[in-house]
């Protein structure tokens, strides 16, 4: 979510009455408010008398929640991070403050030992690579799996370049068995290999309908970046691709210095106004995805999505009903051995209990969800954690630890 999220936006503390006070232009109707367009209730908050809630236009999240697969950590950030977008974005790429070192699912990558396939990692459903996947090894981006290809006009038959005679041309010099060594032996194998992987991606557009229920219920992911990125990551891995890390951008509009809601009755229920609609849409996506993974032979126990942004918000409004740069943000997961409910969280928003009087401190560090997938989901020694998040000192909150039932 790059452009600092408001975690307070996403999920509100509106067992505060602190929360209202700080917002009383922009909040989120109470559950048991009866406003039509009220927060949905996720529950009582440990060793505290407030409870959290749910944006209502994330409503698609609703299902995973109720399966116990949704986990919420409401106070989450890069505790020696800062406050600009471009900083906090690569250092949280990098896993440190340091700009010049790999992102850290690329030293992932490097460190551990699976067999190498050129598709292990990828950036999916857009055009840049993120600072996450950056560094020694190369990983592709792929904006479509239909588009992953290479062109030439001077190679096409017919004017829309249907029959792309380039990639056959290539295979076909590819394909002979000759005497070499040294560079042009290593350049035709990695053609190979380019190749290969392009006809990967490309045959895994078969597996492009939503399955199980996702497909019953209509569901499909939407032409956002988001949407895009869900649907490639599922076609990738029911074809059986071997993709183990995948960055993909939810582009909504985070940085809500003004306007964050509406100024109208209607207020955060108003999907007419695009950052409500396009909170809906991403929450469609999210559901799609969950849906499509678990109608593919439950493939969704073999996958973890985990959401973050570089900073939050400030817990108190500003002059133009918006928020400006803070600290804490909420990060969600679900999937995998995601333990369902709430990670730790500060139990006040008192201004005396706010990191500098004005914003949610950290009571989750960012890199500890990341440690914690690594290791418990996909298997990584824990002597790696500093490898991959340099100078990491980890914590494990036990929360993607979830037990396996008959």
């Amino acid at each position: 979510m790059r452009g600092g999220a408001d975690g307070l936006h996403l999920f509100p503390a509106v067992g505060d009455d602190w929360y209202y006070t700080h917002r009383p232009n922009i909040n989120i109707p109470r559950p048991d408010s009866g406003t039509e367009h009220s927060a949905y209730n996720l529950g009582m908050l440990a060793g505290d008398n407030g409870y959290r809630g749910m944006n209502p236009n994330l409503i698609g999240l609703q299902r995973i929640w109720e399966d116990g697969r949704l986990m919420v950590a409401p106070a989450t950030a890069m505790d020696d991070g800062g406050r600009s977008h471009f900083d906090n974005q690569r250092w949280i790429g990098t896993g440190a403050r340091n700009n010049i070192i790999d992102g850290y699912l690329n030293r992932y990558l490097q460190n551990t030992a699976n067999p190498m396939h050129p598709l292990r990692g990828a950036v999916l459903g857009k055009n840049g690579l993120s600072t996450e996947a950056r560094g020694t090894l190369t990983i592709p981006v792929v904006q479509a799996a239909s588009s992953f290809d290479l062109r030439n006009d001077n190679f096409c038959t017919t004017g829309g370049c249907e029959d792309n005679q380039l990639t056959e041309l290539m295979h076909l010099i590819a394909s002979h068995e000759v005497d070499e060594a040294g560079m042009s032996a290593e350049v035709r194998e990695n053609q190979v290999i380019m190749l290969e992987s392009i006809a990967e991606v490309q045959n895994s557009s078969m597996f492009d309908v939503p399955a199980g229920e996702a497909g019953m219920l209509g569901l499909n992911y939407s032409n956002s970046d988001l949407g895009r990125g869900l649907r490639l990551a599922a076609q990738l891995i029911k074809a059986g691709v071997p993709l183990e890390v995948a960055a993909l951008d939810w582009n909504v509009g985070w940085d809500t210095h003004a306007n964050q809601v509406p100024d109208n009755i209607s207020g955060v229920g108003d999907r007419s106004f695009g950052f409500n609609q396009r909170l809906f849409q991403g929450a469609n996506d999210f559901l799609t995805f969950y849906l499509d993974m678990s109608g593919s032979g439950n493939l969704i126990d073999d996958v973890v999505v985990l959401v973050g942004t570089e900073f939050g918000r400030t817990v108190i409004e500003n002059g133009s009903r918006g928020t400006d740069h803070g600290k804490g943000s909420t990060w969600f997961a679900f999937g995998g051995p995601t333990v369902g409910g709430l990670a730790p969280d500060i139990t006040t928003l008192d201004p005396a209990a706010l990191f500098q009087n004005r914003f949610v401190p950290t009571a989750t560090e960012y890199r500890d969800l990341v440690a914690e997938i690594m290791v418990r989901h996909m298997e990584m020694p824990v002597g790696l954690v500093q490898t991959v998040l340099p100078g990491h000192q980890f914590f494990d909150h036990r929360l993607f630890t979830r037990t396996a039932t008959a």
